[in-house]
């Protein structure tokens, strides 16, 4: 009974403990990738990728040049860097997806990013962020949704997307 018992309680304790999100570790260097949408023929759904080859990128995204500065997509050097991208599905509500932190634990990243929904729209979006990381970094990724009030526990302080683009 007591050997039941305590592997009932030992199984519950790694069910949690895998649930947990993983703030700690060293940041690691990312940029975000900007001008970029998602094609219209990719699966529609949840997806979150580790991209390491410009073939398997140009499945998944377009490129969106616009007007004026810092108008050209981000350029990625595959021999490099890869990806790290997390995709929602279709939605008609105004969806954002930032990224909150990338950490560096031992031989995993930990890709930590919010979502915020906001008010519906009159038409849909295919939400979704990625950032370009140094082929240096380790490629074995752990992504975490996070809250804003899970930084502010671990007693990180986020303030949001920086509203102006970094130079290329």
């Amino acid at each position: 009974m007591k050997k039941a018992l305590f592997l009932s309680l030992a199984a519950v304790t790694l069910l949690l403990s895998s649930c947990a999100v993983n703030l700690s570790g060293v940041t690691a260097n990312y940029n975000r990738m900007y001008n970029y949408y998602v094609n219209n023929y990719f699966n529609n759904g949840t997806h979150k990728l580790v991209i390491h080859n410009q073939q398997d990128f140009d499945a998944v995204f377009g490129a969106g040049a616009v007007m004026g500065h810092n108008g050209q997509p981000t350029k990625i050097n595959f021999s490099r860097q890869f990806v790290i991208a997390v995709i929602l599905p279709e939605t008609n509500r105004q969806t954002t997806i930032e990224t909150a932190m990338l950490k560096r634990v031992g031989d995993r990243l930990y890709f930590s990013y919010i979502i915020e929904e906001g008010h519906a729209t009159s038409y849909t979006m295919r939400p979704f962020t990625a950032v370009v990381v140094d082929r240096n970094e380790p490629s074995d990724v752990v992504f975490q949704r996070v809250t804003r009030q899970d930084l502010e526990s671990a007693g990180i302080q986020y303030n949001g997307p920086s509203p102006a683009r970094p130079p290329l």
